[in-house]
């Protein structure tokens, strides 16, 4: 009870002449030419991550403590914070539940650096993995480094695409089941 309460006072304190501005020069909707819907997609990337259904981008330089406004929930825990933001298309059009996160002795004047989602556990897991590299290889390109092995019937590793400091990974690990998440964020 008194972390959650001290955790808001230096999250209020933070806010004071901090006045975030909303970055509307993103490009949407992207161009049906593939090349030049690469390079929009790109562009708004180097910017933030845009929620295509909201014609929002939150930009990379959003500082923790204007987070709130973007979510549907949020969630204080011991070492964290976690907003929720919701389904939203991304990346032209890939549905995901995505989510930010803060780690507890981060200062709240700090820069989101990554926005996530899980795409799911085990075979369900794998099969939207492998949906999401393809619909990433249709709107972006080919991935700069691909390493997949096998666990059994399972594919883990990581597949990466990245764009000067942003990184784009979609990565599969084995952690008590095997568990797939999408990253997208500075490198």
């Amino acid at each position: 009870m008194i972390l959650k309460f001290l955790r808001k006072i230096k999250e209020i304190i933070s806010r004071i002449g901090n006045s975030a501005i909303l970055d509307t020069t993103f490009v949407f909707p992207y161009s049906s030419d593939k090349e030049i819907r690469a390079k929009q997609i790109i562009y708004n990337l180097k910017k933030g991550l845009l929620l295509e259904d909201k014609k929002v981008l939150i930009s990379w330089m959003t500082a923790y403590n204007s987070v709130n406004k973007y979510k549907v929930k949020r969630r204080d825990s011991g070492d964290r914070t976690e907003w929720y933001l919701g389904n939203h298309p991304i990346l032209d059009g890939y549905i995901c539940e995505l989510e930010i996160m803060m780690w507890m002795n981060v200062p709240w004047k700090n820069t989101i650096s990554e926005i996530t989602a899980d795409l799911g556990l085990d075979y369900k897991g794998m099969e939207n993995f492998y949906t999401l590299k393809n619909h990433l290889v249709e709107r972006i390109g080919e991935p700069h480094l691909t390493n997949i092995k096998k666990w059994g019937d399972l594919d883990l590793g990581i597949i990466q695409w990245q764009f000067n400091e942003i990184n784009i990974s979609i990565v599969g690990i084995e952690h008590f089941a095997c568990k797939y998440r999408l990253s997208i964020g500075s490198a």
